[in-house]
Order: structure tokens, then sequence, then C-alpha cells
């Protein structure tokens, strides 16, 4: 049988077509890009509340630019290992007025920091959700003085492991307007490490 020429001409063409018409898959965004962009979209949304509400610790919102953060890190998301209380019972928390709030005790995480072991205590709203009040190194120079707080979902934990995003880390409304009482971080949760994430002064 007489071997046609054209058909081996015709063969690269068409893979070659083939190749172009196929449907081109997008790259998938890195996590920590997502992570990045939901917390510029956060951030913008609580300047706006900050702004327009009437419950709002700022004295003057017509002045009101925004609020100061430290640049997004993804390596300030942590896995903490998770001890939990051996019971649940609420404890008091000094508030910054000189009365007393009370919380779930949850229990303590743990993880390694900057070489330097790291403990928290981690306490629970009604609601499940966590309240982790610290303060660290860059108080109260490059943050407030009073310390920081950050709310995490159930979610965030998993078996006997919790993920806790200090990129989220804020201000409590007293250290914008003295007139409202806040928890005082406990001693147990100020840490021998700067924390560069989160909210700052400017």
């Amino acid at each position: 049988m007489k071997f046609n020429r054209w058909f081996l001409i015709l063969i690269p063409i068409l893979a070659i077509l083939t190749y172009v018409s196929l449907p081109k898959s997008k790259p998938a965004t890195a996590q920590s890009t997502i992570d990045s962009l939901a917390s510029v979209e956060s951030r913008k949304a609580k300047d706006e509340d900050l702004r327009t509400a009437e419950d709002s610790p700022i004295p003057n919102k017509a002045e009101f630019t925004g609020l100061h953060y430290f640049p997004f890190k993804a390596e300030w998301s942590i896995l903490f290992d998770v001890t939990r209380a051996t019971k649940v019972e609420k404890i008091a928390l000094n508030m910054t007025d000189g009365s007393l709030d009370s919380l779930i005790a949850f229990g303590k995480i743990t993880a390694t920091i900057q070489g330097k072991s790291v403990s928290l205590t981690v306490y629970q709203h009604d609601s499940g959700d966590f309240f982790i009040p610290f303060k660290d190194k860059t108080a109260p120079t490059e943050t407030y003085g009073g310390g920081r707080y950050l709310e995490l979902p159930l979610t965030n934990l998993r078996e006997n492991q919790l993920r806790v995003d200090f990129n989220q880390a804020f201000f409590p409304f007293c250290a914008y307007n003295s007139t409202f009482a806040c928890p005082i971080p406990p001693r147990e949760n100020e840490l021998d490490i700067r924390v560069e994430a989160g909210e700052r002064k400017r």
C-alpha cells in the first residue's frame, strides 16, 4: 500500500489545532493571597463601621481616616496545640474600669514562635467562638499598651489544634475611647516575643 506523504503533514497540524482548542485552566490562587485579600476587605468594612456606627468608639468620626496595620504575613497564621480545661467553668477577667467580666475557660494552646515556646490561655463566648486577649513586645510603642484581642470562630478548631491568625489581631474599643471598658489580658497571656501582625499604631 502506498503511503500518502500529506498524511504525515496533517497529523502535527491536527495535534496543534486540538491543543489550541482545549480550554485553558486558570492557575489556582495561593491560599496566602486569598487570606490577604480577605483581610483587606474585612479591614475596609471595619473602617466603614467605625466611621458610621452609632456605637462606634471613635470620638471624632469626621476626622477618622482608618486604622493602621502591620503588613499581612501568612506565617503569622499559626497552628497551636490545644490542651483543654479539665472542666467547663466561667472565670472572671479584670476590666479596665475595675469591674469583672466572666468567660468560659476553654484551655491553653502552645506553639513554637521565633524559636520560643509560646502559651496562651483561650476563652470561649457562650456562642462557642474563641476569645484570646494578649499582649506582646510591640506594646506600648507600636501597639496599644493594654494589649490586643483575637476573635476566632469555633471552626478554627480541628481535633486538638487551633488555627490562630495574628493578622486579625485588633485593639479593644478602650484604645480609642476611655469611656469604654475592656478585658485586660491576663499575665499568662503576656508574650515575650514581638507579634508584628494585625492592628498597630500609626
